[in-house]
């Protein structure tokens, strides 16, 4: 198998393929508000390339060099790569229509694949989309297929299954949920006043400090934005030292709106503020993106796309 994911994809593998990237559960049900998608119940929720979908609380998710992967926990039990799942996006992409999007769809499944069916015009939960089958030879002399899922979210996005045709139709309900639970994350104009689709959940930030002589510090600090608009932010600390220790804790709640450069908290209890913004990615780990609110960083507590 090949294509630029399937190369991916497998490096990923020979690593230990499969590490959970601490996406947060989804809710029980069907859906929400005038919403089509379908949830997944007891599935993990992730966001890429603009939309927000589940996959199932079994499956493995991680993001790499800009492709979001996904594994079930029992796939290639044997050790071959018989079966292979990702989401990728190309923000260049604006339409699903025309021929840049066939020639796209031809090039990633391959010189040498042959296309089966599509493209099949289709419904992804609250996305309209297109489909594609195509078939290449694999090893032994058998025939593995690349099914393509395309739909529009920031940019042209896909989510790819490849692999033998008997291992893909093993995992054809949880396909099927996956697309059915994609819902769109409402766009936000440059420049505006309002709840940024891209700083919803949870942000946090871990320090320690050792001291001379024995003891330390360590504080612990996070912020959650609502969609709702609403904020919860906690912070602990603790020091110890020969004779003794100190801890302590704050919480504060409340309103939020945020712009390009800077977000406005406005307290429960207390006159509203505002910080500067900045979206970098962690000078260690580039996958992992952060904010900094007046200079103090945080993290992303779950999985999101580098900035």
């Amino acid at each position: 198998m090949r294509t630029a994911l399937t190369l991916l994809l497998a490096a990923v593998l020979a690593a230990g393929c499969g590490k959970d990237s601490g996406s947060s559960s989804s809710s029980p049900g069907s859906s929400s508000g005038g919403s089509s998608a379908k949830r997944i119940s007891g599935g993990q929720a992730q966001r890429f390339g603009g939309v927000t979908f589940d996959i199932p609380g079994s499956w493995k998710s991680q993001l790499n060099q800009g492709k979001l992967l996904v594994m079930p926990a029992d796939a290639n039990a044997s050790g071959l790569l018989e079966e292979l799942y990702g989401f990728v996006n190309d923000p260049s992409i604006k339409s699903l229509d025309g021929p840049q999007v066939e020639q796209l769809a031809q090039e990633f499944a391959g010189a040498g694949a042959t296309r089966k069916s599509g493209p099949e015009s289709k419904t992804f939960g609250d996305v309209e989309g297109r489909a594609w089958v195509y078939t290449f030879p694999a090893q032994g002399g058998k025939t593995a297929e690349i099914r393509l899922y395309g739909f529009m979210g920031n940019g042209g996005c896909a989510f790819v299954a490849l692999g033998l045709p008997e291992a893909l139709s093993k995992r054809e309900s949880d396909i099927e949920a996956i697309l059915a639970s994609i819902s769109k994350s409402a766009a936000t104009a440059a420049g505006s006043v309002g709840v940024r689709q891209e700083l919803l959940g949870q942000w946090i930030w871990i320090s320690t400090n050792s001291l001379q002589g024995g003891g330390g510090s360590q504080s612990s600090t996070w912020i959650q934005f609502g969609a709702d608009g609403r904020y919860k932010w906690h912070h602990d600390s603790v020091r110890t030292a020969a004779e003794g220790g100190v801890w302590g804790s704050q919480d504060e709640s409340g309103r939020w709106s945020a712009t390009d450069d800077s977000i406005t908290f406005t307290p429960d209890q207390g006159a509203p503020y505002t910080q500067t913004l900045e979206k970098r990615n962690h000078p260690k780990n580039a996958n992992d993106p952060m904010i900094v609110l007046n200079g103090q960083p945080y993290v992303t507590a779950g999985p999101r796309p580098p900035w």
